[in-house]
């Protein structure tokens, strides 16, 4: 998912707007070599989801990160944080939508 893909979700989800410059700066923050996704089969992968607060409410972003190169191979946005959304992440991940 592009930062802007990403922000227009969050608006999406509620009606407080992020530039996707700032979904961007967050993403810099973590200092990733490289975005985006490689051809070579990638071995393993590490999932992290943080809570981020979008105006009164809540959203959980969802990130699977590549740990040699530090590349970000997925990003995604959910209301909630359970075994379902976990799976639908990892079946995205996996390409087994």
């Amino acid at each position: 998912m592009s930062c802007r893909n990403a922000s227009k979700a969050l608006s999406f989800l509620h009606t407080v707007k992020r530039s996707h410059v700032a979904t961007w700066k967050w993403i810099q923050g973590h200092k990733p070599k490289k975005v985006g996704r490689k051809t070579a089969r990638i071995s393993e992968f590490i999932i992290d989801e943080t809570i981020i607060k979008v105006g009164s409410g809540y959203v959980w972003l969802w990130v699977a990160v590549e740990p040699e190169n530090k590349g970000i191979l997925a990003v995604d946005i959910s209301r909630e944080r359970n075994m379902l959304m976990a799976e639908r992440f990892i079946s995205g991940l996996l390409g087994q939508d």
